[in-house]
C-alpha cells in the first residue's frame, strides 16, 4: 500500500527512532519543548527495514 505524490509512489514504513537536535524522541510526536526558542530543528528518522517488518507480520 503506497501514496503517489507527483508521479512517484511511496510506501509506508514503520518508525524505529526519532532523533531530534541528537537526543532520541519517545513517541512519533515533536514536542514544542525540542525546539528551544530555535527556528530550526534537526531531525533524524531511522525507519524499521521493510523486509523485517514483512517477516514479523509472516510471522504472527
Amino acid at each position: 500500500m503506497g501514496i503517489e505524490i507527483d508521479g512517484k509512489t511511496y510506501q509506508e514504513v514503520k518508525i524505529k527512532k526519532l532523533v531530534i537536535n541528537g537526543k532520541e524522541q519517545h513517541g512519533q510526536i515533536i514536542s514544542a519543548d525540542a525546539a528551544d526558542n530555535a527556528q530550526e530543528i534537526s531531525v533524524t528518522i531511522y525507519t524499521q527495514d521493510s523486509n523485517t517488518t514483512e517477516k514479523l507480520q509472516e510471522e504472527q
